[in-house]
């Protein structure tokens, strides 16, 4: 029996393996991290903005599943933006990490002048490694055939495609994220590509009164494997001229071709003081695995730079 469940356990790691995907996405586009999603997003504003975030996952296991994230962009030339990002993400065995870089073009939708009515499409290119320690399997025994794993690491090129727009209060976005530049067949040196995302976000700023701001929105994750994710958030604002405050919530289900289940809702908060931001989440599983993985939560800290990279500005 023992032995059994070392085969399933060992063909579900094998099966995440050949096809681990690359920034897994949490609530990192509620704490200013759209743009790691979605390259369309990189320079939306006039500053150079810093962004890291860190996730853990199911908070009752030795070595439970964390993954971190770093990034930058800015409006680097009239209305060209740029970014950069790097992400690790560990759990058990296996450990992933990469690099992105991309670049956005951005096309005013009015002359105000403050950029907040604007359409931008841009591109990314993620530069993709995961590795398998097989020695972090442990087992009865030692010495099974099934653990001599002969290839521990994958490296793998993605591109990434983006288009967002705003205007008059109303925000949306679609991204294409993951689409394989090497070893782009379905399996090649039993190697499968991660599968190929496609985010599509819709929201509304609500101005209720001075200083308040109520927004609702969705973010829907399709992937050709089938499967459909969505996030329902509400996110209040209470702002003045230089700090803000937001908290709300946000409620994910997935559904795929066999089923579909509630998997969590998570409190967010987030406070901007100045230039300088700090948020977090907390993700109440609604799953059984919560009743003994525990929840997970996440941090993000930001910062927003005086554009140092075009002192010029954005061009109208």
């Amino acid at each position: 029996m023992r032995k059994l469940y070392a085969i399933v356990c060992l063909a579900l790691l094998s099966n995440a393996y050949k096809a681990q995907e690359s920034l897994p996405y949490y609530q990192q586009y509620l704490l200013d991290g759209e743009f790691l999603f979605n390259p369309a997003q990189y320079g939306k504003t006039d500053y150079v903005q810093l962004n890291a975030n860190y996730q853990q996952q199911f908070s009752k296991f030795n070595n439970s599943p964390n993954v971190q994230s770093l990034g930058i962009n800015a409006n680097i030339f009239d209305r060209v933006g740029a970014g950069i990002s790097v992400f690790r993400d560990s759990n058990g065995p296996i450990s992933a990490g990469g690099i992105t870089a991309g670049a956005s073009y951005f096309i005013p939708l009015s002359s105000e002048g403050d950029r907040k009515d604007q359409f931008s499409f841009g591109t990314s290119v993620n530069f993709y490694n995961m590795n398998f320690d097989y020695s972090k399997i442990n087992t009865e025994e030692g010495g099974d055939p099934l653990l001599r794993g002969e290839e521990s690491n994958i490296f793998m090129v993605y591109a990434n495609f983006g288009l967002a727009a705003t205007y008059r209060g109303l925000f949306g976005g679609v991204s294409v994220n993951d689409i394989a530049l090497s070893n782009d067949e379905s399996i090649v040196n039993n190697y499968e590509p991660s599968p190929i995302k496609f985010f599509l976000n819709l929201g509304y700023n609500w101005n209720i009164a001075d200083n308040i701001t109520l927004a609702p929105s969705a973010l829907i994750n399709l992937n050709t494997n089938s499967t459909r994710m969505v996030d329902w958030n509400l996110m209040a604002t209470f702002s003045n001229d230089i700090n803000a405050f937001s908290f709300g919530v946000s409620y994910r289900t997935v559904q795929n071709r066999f089923d579909n289940q509630d998997l969590s809702i998570s409190p967010i908060v987030k406070v901007r003081f100045n230039k300088f931001m700090i948020g977090a989440t907390y993700n109440l599983g609604l799953s059984d695995i919560q009743s003994y993985g525990g929840n997970s939560f996440m941090i993000g800290l930001g910062y927003n730079f005086d554009n140092f990279i075009n002192v010029r500005g954005f061009r109208y």
